[in-house]
């Protein structure tokens, strides 16, 4: 007769699995805090979010799969460069940079006043969100990695 086999983690796939899912609520959460953007400037401000030169309106629908797109975009770039302590602060830097690079859409798209402003208010909190939170979910694996 033979036991049964048991399947345990070990403890760096359970800090994996951690850090990804804490990774994915971040990204979650950068998106709902742009959508609450938009819904205080739309709905109940009643602006309309235009962007002249491509001639679009910003909707809930693009804001959503843009800060996807930026926040995994951003995850790869951690998940690489975070094996180091000085890797995730130039991880950081790197995220600062983009951020102010960012900032740049909204200006040359031709928005003006309080259209530009959201915009602007939009990247910034969606790449703070990033920034912050993507460099602490690195914790869940670091300080247990120094411990064990």
């Amino acid at each position: 007769m033979t036991a049964p086999q048991t399947t345990v983690q070990t403890p760096q796939r359970n800090r994996r699995a951690r850090r990804s899912l804490t990774s994915i609520l971040v990204i979650v959460i950068a998106a709902l805090a742009a959508e609450l953007v938009w819904a205080i400037a739309v709905p109940l401000a009643g602006l309309e979010l235009v962007v002249p030169q491509a001639g679009r309106t910003v909707e809930p629908v693009s804001i959503a799969a843009s800060v996807v797109i930026a926040g995994l975009a951003a995850w790869g770039l951690r998940a690489i460069m975070a094996r180091t302590r000085k890797g995730l602060n130039a991880w950081t830097a790197i995220g600062a940079v983009v951020l102010v690079l960012s900032l740049g859409g909204p200006a040359l798209s031709g928005a003006i006043g309080a259209v530009l402003s959201v915009l602007m208010i939009m990247h910034v909190v969606v790449g703070i969100v990033l920034i912050v939170g993507l460099r602490l979910s690195v914790r869940f694996g670091l300080a247990q990695r120094t411990t064990a």
